[in-house]
């Protein structure tokens, strides 16, 4: 459907919330003026899975810098839906368009017309969290097409925003006859931008007043249409707030700033202490340091005999098939989708490359042969994840080496056979 850009404020600024210099080095946010552009929002997500990943190394969990990037995302991904969709008169004539997916992303988008369905949001659910799967490929991966797929998912849940805004405001009892004041008040809401004019009938088919350039059908649509404004302006007035709230980043530097100098302050007080108990500390620590060795020692044994007890559990499993290796834990007792290695499962990934067959992967279960398939750039990070990596893998990380993709394969495949065959 056509876009209503003159509607939007143009010189509405969206302030982003301060970052801190890791997050700037991935993309350096800067204010929105009027409706965000497509990179614009790209820079958003990006920001936001950084500060995701972030979050997960002890001691970089910031929850006020999560909030305030999702909410500015939701300003900008509000600021696109009003632009787009607010001047309509009757939701039901909204038409959602997706965006046009990629030729390796299994499902098909239809455009929604009026309020969706459960079934339809469920659909780009699952299609924008299968295709935020392909992270891991940066050669399947497109910022945008993930940017497009966010923005139509916020659009649809809005327009099932609306219409429970309208369903809500329809139970109650409008007045037959609506004063006159009514009449101003939709008049003054609804009015758009000059230069824009919105044709008129009359509901009785024998004149044509009208209140300016606005007439209606029905003065019960009058009031319905009023309600839901008066709902909607309510949730701009919201987001107004969120917006002054996000353009204070001087004064959160300094709260910031004086819970560094009283951490500083306690550090030196810390340091004293320690440096008074040195030889004791020295003392202490040599004799933690054993116990550990000899703890982490038993502990790592342990661990592995539950790991066996659990692939032998699985093995005596009868009618085992490729969904099985999702069951097999590692000394860590993590599968791996757990593992965020293979999140949608052996399965899937057979099922999305059993047309490749360089990804072919043999594996014995239960002394029968079945074909899974595991991408390429994969096979490092499962030979990591059990353990196997030796010999084929940079040091200690997941880096597979060059060259070394036919060896993986076989030492994985005879891994997952001997768990299962």
């Amino acid at each position: 459907m056509a876009t209503h850009q003159a509607w939007y404020p143009l010189g509405r600024v969206l302030s982003p919330p301060e970052l801190p210099i890791y997050l700037k080095n991935v993309h350096e946010l800067k204010p929105i003026i009027g409706v965000p552009s497509d990179s614009e929002l790209i820079g958003i997500h990006a920001v936001i899975r950084a500060a995701s990943r972030a979050s997960d190394i002890p001691g970089m969990h910031d929850a006020n810098l999560n909030m305030n990037l999702a909410d500015h995302l939701f300003d900008a991904q509000m600021a696109r839906y009003r632009s787009k969709y607010s001047l309509i008169t009757f939701p039901s004539d909204a038409r959602y368009t997706p965006p046009a997916l990629p030729a390796h992303l299994t499902g098909n988008l239809e455009p929604v017309h009026g309020a969706p369905s459960d079934d339809e949001i469920i659909k780009v659910q699952d299609v924008l969290q299968t295709y935020q799967e392909f992270r891991r490929i940066p050669s399947m991966y497109d910022a945008r097409v993930n940017m497009e797929l966010s923005q139509h998912l916020f659009d649809l849940h809005m327009a099932r925003h609306m219409r429970h805004a309208g369903e809500s405001s329809s139970s109650h009892v409008p007045p037959t006859t609506p004063a006159p004041e009514n009449y101003a008040r939709v008049e003054e809401r609804t009015l758009p931008p000059v230069g824009e004019t919105i044709g008129a009938t009359n509901n009785a088919g024998t004149g044509s007043d009208t209140i300016g350039t606005l007439q209606t059908s029905e003065p019960t649509l009058n009031v319905d249409i009023r309600e839901v404004m008066e709902r909607s302006n309510q949730l701009f007035e919201r987001f107004n707030q969120l917006l002054e709230q996000s353009t204070q980043p001087a004064q959160k530097a300094n709260e910031l700033a004086e819970r560094s100098n009283e951490f500083a302050n306690r550090a030196n007080q810390l340091a004293e202490r320690l440096n008074q108990s040195h030889e004791r500390s020295n003392q202490l620590l040599e004799q933690t340091i054993k116990t550990w060795e000899q703890l982490g020692g038993t502990l790592g044994n342990i661990n592995r005999m539950l790991m066996r007890i659990q692939h032998a559990i699985i093995r005596n499993h009868k009618g085992n098939a490729i969904s099985a290796l999702d069951c097999l834990v590692n000394e860590k007792g993590k599968t791996p989708p757990e593992g965020n290695i293979l999140r949608e499962g052996y399965r899937r990934s057979t099922e999305a490359f059993s047309n490749r067959s360089n990804f072919h992967l043999p594996v014995t279960i239960d002394g029968v042969t079945h074909d899974a398939y595991v991408h390429d750039d994969l096979l490092g990070e499962l030979l990591q994840f059990y353990d196997i990596r030796s010999g084929l893998c940079r040091g200690a990380t997941g880096n597979l080496l060059y060259g070394k993709e036919v060896e993986a394969r076989r030492r994985l495949g005879m891994y997952l056979s001997s768990c299962l065959g």
